[in-house]
């Protein structure tokens, strides 16, 4: 008897087991993956204008035939996704188009009217690429070749979209408010996979979703109460909270002075708020770093500028020590600061690609590769005149991307 209650104990343990392995697979693989394509037929997909156009073999989604969609209707998330990361594997054959579009809906005929397309061409007579957002953001060159698989990987979040292809960065927008444009807008919706034409042929495999929480995915790097998260490197100024700001008051004989986050960031979009003295030169830094080995724990990195001369131009301080955006039109700049007033910033950095912009106007884009991740920093500059000059920070938010 109790040989037979242990094995019974043993079999619901068993199953137990097994149940909870197959609510996980149902609930996302790797890193909360979630397949919508599974591998058989086309179950949980919808097909509009002609559905011969697709069909499954060998675990691929096969795309040939006059113009059609197959829009995602499955039961994942409802087919209703607003942030999230998708990617699939795709094979070209030449001279074929296709795309991938999101935040769009099923309609029985026509090109999708809602959502964005992010298109699939390495070869077609259309010039517009792979990994270009359809219209919006055209890429005109592919890293990739027809009878290759590749990897398509989308992540939408809030109001910024990436693309990459096999990992590669090709596309960072963020679609802005006021939309000054028609055509796709941001809001919610499905995947579909297009048929362009007969004589294009496409196949998609590892069809995948990964859901985003909810928002734009940023978080504050500063509770707006006390300096929790940041450390002074360098120099004697004085950083202090006030009415939710941080104040840095400069120090007379002091170099300059830098409050840092004791978390490192890699690819990220960085905003901020800042009203400085006039009299003072100040900055941030991103991608930076102090190492005891380097100038006796020197601050180093990129920073951008702020100050009414040059404000928002990338300066490499304690390494180049130049200004790396060269092509930048610094009275351009200088008309986007307000004097005396709050400023918004904006830092983008993905892969090799930093860019940065002041009142929502663009002001820097360059490729550099010297440094890929390092600590935030508030920069006081040294200053030695009377009375103490002060520069504040507010809403200070981080995406990492």
């Amino acid at each position: 008897m109790r040989r037979s209650v242990l094995i019974g104990s043993a079999l619901m343990l068993l199953l137990g087991c097994l149940c909870l392995n197959c609510k996980a697979e149902q609930k996302g693989g790797s890193e909360g993956w979630i397949p919508l394509f599974n591998g058989k037929n086309l179950d949980g997909w919808k097909i509009s204008d002609k559905p011969g156009t697709f069909s499954v073999r060998d675990g691929m989604i096969v795309v040939h035939g006059p113009r059609s969609h197959a829009f995602y209707v499955g039961p994942v998330q409802k087919a209703n996704f607003e942030n999230f990361e998708f990617k699939a594997d795709v094979m070209t054959q030449p001279g074929a188009n296709s795309g991938i579009y999101f935040h769009t809906t099923y309609q029985a005929t026509g090109w999708p009217s809602k959502g964005y397309e992010c298109q699939v061409n390495q070869t077609h007579g259309d010039p517009k690429k792979s990994g270009g957002l359809y219209n919006v953001v055209n890429l005109f060159k592919t890293p990739v070749k027809d009878k290759e698989w590749y990897t398509q990987h989308i992540i939408v979040r809030g109001k910024h979209i990436v693309v990459r292809i096999n990992e590669k960065f090709v596309v960072d927008y963020t679609e802005p408010e006021p939309l000054d444009r028609r055509g796709p807008r941001l809001s919610s919706g499905t995947f579909a996979l297009q048929g362009h034409d007969p004589g294009s042929t496409i196949y998609f495999k590892n069809v995948m979703v990964k859901p985003l929480p909810e928002g734009d995915g940023c978080v504050s790097l500063f509770n707006g109460k006390n300096l929790d998260g940041w450390q002074q490197i360098n120099g004697t100024a004085k950083y202090e909270v006030q009415d939710g700001t941080i104040v840095g008051t400069t120090a007379k004989g002091s170099p300059n002075s830098f409050l840092c986050t004791e978390k490192h960031y890699s690819d990220f979009e960085l905003d901020f708020e800042v009203k400085v003295d006039p009299r003072l030169n100040s900055g941030v830094q991103f991608r930076s770093n102090s190492f005891k080995e380097y100038r006796n724990g020197r601050v180093h990195g990129y920073q951008v500028e702020i100050a009414t001369n040059n404000p928002g131009r990338i300066y490499d301080e304690a390494r180049r020590g130049r200004w790396l955006d060269e092509d930048t039109d610094p009275e351009k700049a200088g008309k986007a600061f307000k004097v005396n007033e709050w400023n918004k910033y904006r830092v983008l950095c993905v892969g090799d690609s930093i860019k940065t912009w002041l009142n929502g106007a663009p002001i820097a884009d360059i490729s550099d590769s010297m440094t890929k991740k390092g600590f935030i920093g508030l920069q006081v500059h040294a200053f030695g005149a009377d009375p103490p000059a002060q520069v504040r920070w507010r809403d200070i938010r981080i995406q990492e991307l």
